[in-house]
């Protein structure tokens, strides 16, 4: 985890579905408990979310606002922007489209990546 200008900031990368859904809600939810005011969650390097994935982080959002706190999604590709957008969810989040440029990428140790591989057929 890393924090940038009153954030924490977590990296998520690989696909996130089915398999791998609770291990997500589970990291991210550690994440928000040790964060301050709010968490930023950066999906750049996730390329799939199905359901699944969106579930986790909907659920994330209901553990934020019980703590006072709030979840922004940041660097979402267009497949995640677009399945935000198909559920009406997009709203939910604060999102910082177009912001992940004047992010300064964390040092390995400071970062929190999930590294979640998708499932191989």
């Amino acid at each position: 985890m890393h924090s940038v200008a009153g954030a924490d900031l977590v990296l998520v990368s690989g696909g996130l579905d089915l398999d791998n859904a609770q291990a997500l809600y589970c990291a991210l939810r550690g994440a928000l408990d040790r964060s301050v005011e709010n968490l930023t969650v950066d999906l750049r390097g996730v390329g799939f979310c199905d359901c699944s994935g969106l579930n986790a982080l909907l659920r994330l959002r209901h553990r934020a606002l019980a703590q006072g706190k709030t979840i922004s999604i940041q660097g979402a590709c267009p497949e995640v922007e677009r399945l935000l957008a198909m559920t009406h969810t997009q709203s939910l989040f604060t999102t910082g489209r177009g912001c992940i440029d004047s992010l300064p990428t964390p040092s390995s140790e400071r970062a929190f990546d999930l590294g979640i591989s998708p499932r191989m057929p």
